[in-house]
């Protein structure tokens, strides 16, 4: 989208200058939850799962004081959004007449919190556990409703009710009304792409890919890192940053490791924490990542802990991107042609020691669609073209 002539202007609010906030023509500082007032459950889930919790077991309402004021010219979530209704004559709609920590104690006073303690001594205490349910008020086991051929009484938000073929609540919605091993939706769909029974199915792109996989050799693999979670969790200037397995210092910049066969490694003169970069192909660019041979890693086959954030070395799309996203070495089809899931973890690529140029280098193989014209080349921050 940021190479559209119809994308005119771009605004981003951030805590941290990456990502996409790179490429936008304003940037509205936001400040982190240790500088705002904030009411919160801790480890919540935040709506991507019904009841779920991360790192605990049991539910905890916490109270957010800042820890400090907001550093530079930074500024909460609430206040950059009451500027903006301000100039828009919206401010009273949008506030309605209170501030942050009235807006704390309303969310405070709407919930059932208040009959534990008082509002006075759950901001001097900062926190509250919430106790384990009664069993009979505990959330049903899944499936029992429909062994016992009682309506479903479990809180998945699955099947909508416009899926129900007949009674609201009664019976699976599946085409038999039963489980099924083999899906009878498939089975009418008759798409060769997708078999009713699930069964491993090669992919495009592995040993058999003929000339592309005499190009680039390499099988990549994207595990999750065991120190950092997407771009949200991932410890940004912590002391993350000195855990060798997580990332290395090269000329002054952290990068996410890659890692490879040992065999693979010396038939390509690259050692420990040698600079690669790869793949070199049509619409997709070349990353630079420190390599560490394994013995653990099969061969021909490489792993990269996925990362989101992109980071050009100068121009996006025409530069190598050391911020190692993965994305930008991904297919962009999808698994078929009649569905629109994600094809991420299918990818041919090839790795070299690093020659010193930063520009993306033409790639041999074209893909299905050519590659769109940049109609508006984004904004590039100085801090990111490098020095002659």
């Amino acid at each position: 989208m940021y190479q559209s002539a119809n994308l005119e202007f771009v605004v981003n609010q951030s805590i941290w200058f990456e990502g996409e906030a790179k490429f936008a023509d304003v940037i509205l500082p936001a400040c982190t939850n240790f500088e705002r007032v904030d009411i919160s459950e801790w480890a919540g889930l935040g709506g991507y799962g019904h009841h779920g919790q991360q790192q605990l077991n049991h539910r905890v309402i916490v109270f957010q004081a800042p820890a400090i004021a907001p550093l530079g010219e930074s500024k909460s979530d609430f206040w950059i959004f009451n500027e903006i209704s301000k100039r828009l004559g919206l401010a009273n709609y949008f506030s309605e007449g209170v501030n942050e920590i009235d807006w704390v104690k309303r969310l405070f006073e709407a919930s059932d919190l208040r009959q534990r303690m008082s509002w006075k001594k759950f901001i001097r205490r900062g926190y509250f556990v919430v106790p384990a349910e009664k069993e009979k008020l505990r959330a049903p086991v899944s499936f029992r409703w429909f062994w016992e051929n009682r309506k479903k009484d479990v809180p998945e938000a699955q099947p909508l009710p416009s899926d129900y073929t007949g009674e609201y609540l009664r019976g699976l919605q599946t085409q038999s009304g039963k489980l099924e091993f083999e899906c009878n939706s498939l089975k009418r769909f008759n798409d060769p792409e997708r078999p009713p029974i699930v069964k491993y199915e090669p992919s495009w792109e592995g040993p058999h890919s003929g000339e592309r996989f005499v190009r680039y050799p390499l099988q990549m693999l994207t595990p999750h890192s065991k120190y950092s979670f997407h771009t949200q969790g991932d410890g940004k200037d912590s002391f993350l940053l000195n855990i060798e397995d997580h990332r290395v210092k090269v000329d002054g910049y952290y990068y996410w490791i890659v890692r490879m066969n040992v065999q693979d490694a010396a038939e390509r003169g690259i050692k420990k924490h040698c600079s690669g970069q790869g793949p070199q192909r049509s619409r997709r660019r070349d990353l630079r990542r420190p390599c560490r041979p394994s013995g653990c890693r099969a061969a021909s086959v490489t792993a990269m802990n996925p990362r989101r954030s992109t980071n050009p070395w100068a121009s996006p799309g025409k530069s190598v991107d050391r911020g190692g996203c993965l994305n930008l070495l991904t297919p962009e089809r999808s698994q078929t042609k009649s569905t629109h899931a994600l094809a991420g973890a299918n990818a041919l690529v090839e790795i070299a020691p690093w020659d010193g140029r930063i520009e993306h280098i033409a790639a041999a193989f074209a893909t299905t669609q050519p590659a769109p014209k940049a109609k508006r080349a984004p904004k590039i921050p100085p801090a990111l073209v490098p020095a002659k």
